[in-house]
């Protein structure tokens, strides 16, 4: 139950930390731009569209084995983020967490 109340936690952390920083960009990319109409309507066709997915996941290493399978991948990612909690103490937990989806971030946001 106490790994369940860190999951719930840390995803409100990861939804408020995913906010501010596509807020943060959006505002930069429209401050530098030219066409700041233009770029708010791609902005806001972007977040509002159904887009394919082009950022995901092919394929996972794991011990030394290449995973394909998506459903796999995702259980083994699934497994991974809900047996972490538990062994990290909960301030540490905080920490890694947003530097991680900083990195998160910013790797979406550069594609």
């Amino acid at each position: 139950m106490e790994h369940k109340l860190y999951y719930k936690h840390y995803c409100k952390i990861l939804s408020e930390v995913i906010k501010e920083v596509k807020e943060l960009y959006y505002k930069e990319v429209i401050t530098k731009s030219k066409n700041k109409m233009k770029t708010t309507w791609n902005i806001i066709c972007k977040e509002t569209s159904n887009l394919t997915n082009e950022n995901s996941i092919k394929s996972l290493r794991i011990n030394n084995h290449i995973l394909y399978n998506q459903i796999t991948i995702v259980k083994e990612l699934n497994n991974y983020f809900l047996n972490i909690a538990g062994s990290i103490s909960n301030k540490r937990m905080k920490k890694k967490m947003q530097v991680h989806y900083k990195i998160y971030i910013n790797t979406l946001i550069s594609h």
